[in-house]
């Protein structure tokens, strides 16, 4: 497959570093506005730098496209992509409002152009592991969860992660990550409550916390925080019936079940090693090289946006919200 990367940023960087490993991909191409940026990017890779989209597909022959751009292009540049027929990989989220992100999916729709959104987490071993225990009903019925995600406040260009209009703060940029990976696991969400600093203009600090009432009854917490004073961290403790499992990324262990038919608590067993940028993108060339569906679909990436709007207006108005509106 004949990959080109339209950003070369921070996640774009991510996905040239993964694009190394995988013999079954060439990179054709770099682009990115900022022409140091698209030239360190493609010295990553060893390929060609090029200063927008359209002059990378007009010189090189492309299969897919990588979009690792601002949230609020997202729109623009995948209408282009499904114009020229090309597979897109977008990273998530999929758009910056539910009406771009409705725009991008009906672009795709019924075409043979393929659209993928790159949730993540999805393919964190601890939380593949995590999810092959709830459905093969390890931790009995689930009633409650809980998860933590807290990073420095991110730099990007022109600051572009401080600006609530682009990004969306942490709502939609970071626990969105939280918000999928709950769905895909526990269902769907009939509930949001939220509070939040969203409109206090705290200098650099973002913080959220978010209730989600599941249709089948359990109920999670969610915490997402930009400006945390140390490196990257992420936690999840999941309760159910039986027994409760975690996984907290500066822990010892990968996973531990606590409780259940094991006794007191155990270490399941956790692949790791590759990078899940990596397996991701192999997943997604596996997919639009074969037919085969994506673990992540385009309307599990509008889903997540639902709920992060829904959060959204719960911390502008105080309320519980349904997911599907606001924001």
């Amino acid at each position: 497959m004949r990959v080109g990367v339209i950003g070369a940023g921070f996640i774009g960087a991510i996905h040239l570093g993964a694009y190394a490993n995988m013999p079954e991909v060439e990179v054709v191409g770099v682009a990115d506005a900022l022409p140091e940026i698209a030239a360190a990017g493609a010295a990553v890779i060893g390929t060609r730098a090029y200063s927008s989209y359209e002059d990378l597909v007009s010189a090189e022959e492309v299969d897919v496209v990588d979009v690792c751009l601002l949230t609020s292009y997202h729109r623009d540049l995948a209408l282009k992509v499904a114009r020229d027929g090309k597979h897109v990989i977008l990273e998530k989220p999929i758009a910056r409002s539910l009406e771009d992100a409705e725009a991008i999916i009906e672009a795709f729709d019924g075409s043979s152009q393929r659209l993928f959104v790159g949730h993540v987490v999805r393919f964190f071993p601890e939380y593949v592991r995590i999810k092959e225990m709830i459905d093969a009903g390890e931790l009995g019925t689930v009633g409650v969860a809980r998860t933590s995600r807290r990073s420095p406040f991110l730099t990007g260009w022109n600051d572009w992660y401080a600006d609530w209009r682009m990004s969306g703060g942490v709502l939609l940029d970071l626990v969105i990550h939280d918000f999928d990976f709950l769905r895909w696991t526990l269902g769907e969400v009939e509930r949001v409550y939220a509070r939040g600093v969203l409109g206090r203009e705290y200098n650099r600090l973002d913080y959220a916390l978010i209730t989600l009432r599941f249709e089948g009854g359990a109920i999670a917490h969610v915490e997402g925080q930009w400006g945390y004073p140390g490196p990257f961290n992420y936690s999840i403790e999941v309760a159910g019936s039986r027994a409760m499992v975690t996984a907290d990324s500066t822990g010892p262990e990968p996973v531990r079940l606590l409780g259940g038919a094991t006794g007191p608590a155990e270490s399941p067993d956790v692949i790791t090693g590759k990078s899940p940028f990596q397996t991701e993108l192999e997943h997604f060339i596996r997919c639009a090289a074969t037919d085969e569906e994506p673990i992540v679909g385009a309307q599990d990436a509008y889903e997540a946006l639902k709920i992060g709007h829904a959060a959204i207006e719960s911390v502008k108005t105080g309320r519980p919200v349904a997911p599907g509106g606001g924001g």
